[in-house]
């Protein structure tokens, strides 16, 4: 269960039992604020919204390419030049700020939840703990980066989540500020009542976004050069013998820009990094080949599964997908999903992704 999820039903459990909730039973889209902290997010949820969002948006502001407001009324337009200054002056480099602002409406009707995403704020502290006013952003002018970007995930996290599908599953950590002209002042619990209805209620039918936590893993097959066992050389000899009968797969692959097709040149493979993606089915690991990255006289080439496919490789009678998952080589575990594994780690980490929660794999 997720941090904001035992947080809020304490808050239930505390505070409900000494008066009934007097959220509204409905209403229609009402203007929202949100408060997002980076340090309260959850290490299981596998993002940081915060810390994502900052990162996404810093060099967009650099360039000037993303408008910004002085406030959601968008009357003053803030130049980059201005942006700058108030960095200058902030505590912490933007991209390290601990809050993130999201405007938003919501509606309940008829025990059914909705809401839309209006915008983005932005505020820093100084030296003096005074705040600064970075500005707001619209939704409207982000939409598409944050339908097209993924955002980075840990090993606990899902393999292929996009930013705006992260903000629709409403899984982060958040505390509502304004609901309407409400601003919590005289009745703080309101507060808590309010998005403890909204998205925790039973009663109440919500269409959130539904993360599939999958994994991308990704792992280098040890060399000969440095491992001896008999599986990772016969692995590469047979890999090194299909790539020197299909060349033209290789050169359409990227291999053009090194090798030519008018000179014989027996290739030699120095490493291989396969790239998977893994699914549960009744609770285990299912393994599916996305591509293979052969390094060829120390010129990467990535082959894609589809390529994979026409060198028609067999290994152990096996095709090469089969083959993979069983492993019967040496490897060394460099990733899942954004989280670089180090090689210390290595063993740990695979081990925790065929018996572990796949929302518990950090170490």
């Amino acid at each position: 269960m997720h941090f904001y999820r035992i947080f809020a039903i304490l808050s239930i459990a505390l505070l409900g039992c000494v008066s009934q909730s007097k959220a509204p039973r409905d209403y229609d889209y009402t203007p929202v604020m949100l408060h997002a902290s980076s340090i309260k997010q959850a290490d299981t949820l596998g993002f940081n919204i915060v810390n994502e969002i900052h990162e996404l948006i810093y060099p967009r502001f650099l360039t000037g390419d993303l408008t910004l407001w002085e406030n959601s009324d968008k009357q003053m337009k803030l130049s980059k030049e201005r942006f700058l200054s108030a960095e200058k002056k902030a505590v912490v480099p933007f991209v390290r700020n601990n809050d993130l602002f999201i405007h938003e409406v919501w509606k309940i009707f008829k025990k059914n939840y909705d809401f839309g995403i209006l915008g983005f704020s932005f505020s820093g502290k100084n030296k003096n703990g005074n705040s600064i006013n970075y500005g707001y952003v619209d939704a409207i002018d982000l939409i598409n980066l944050l339908k097209s970007e993924n955002i980075p995930c840990n090993a606990n996290g899902a393999s292929a989540l996009t930013f705006w599908n992260a903000l629709h599953s409403k899984q982060y950590y958040f505390n509502i500020v304004q609901f309407g002209n409400n601003n919590f002042k005289t009745n703080p619990i309101m507060a808590f009542e309010i998005r403890n209805q909204a998205i925790l209620d039973k009663k109440i039918h919500r269409n959130l976004y539904e993360i599939v936590i999958d994994k991308e893993i990704e792992y280098k097959v040890l060399s000969p050069s440095i491992n001896s066992s008999p599986e990772n050389n016969n692995f590469y000899q047979v890999m090194e013998k299909g790539i020197n009968g299909n060349k033209q797969t290789i050169l359409n692959a990227g291999g053009a820009k090194y090798f030519s097709h008018l000179k014989y040149v027996n290739w030699k493979i120095d490493n291989i990094v396969v790239t998977e993606q893994w699914t549960k089915r009744n609770k285990l690991p299912f393994q599916e080949l996305t591509s293979i990255q052969l390094f060829i006289d120390k010129h990467p080439i990535t082959l894609s599964k589809e390529q994979i496919e026409e060198l028609n490789i067999k290994i152990n009678l096996q095709g090469i997908e089969e083959y993979l998952s069983e492993k019967p080589f040496n490897f060394l575990l460099q990733r899942i999903n954004s989280q670089e594994i180090v090689p210390q780690n290595a063993d740990n980490y695979y081990k925790a992704l065929q018996t572990k929660n796949w929302r518990h794999i950090t170490l």
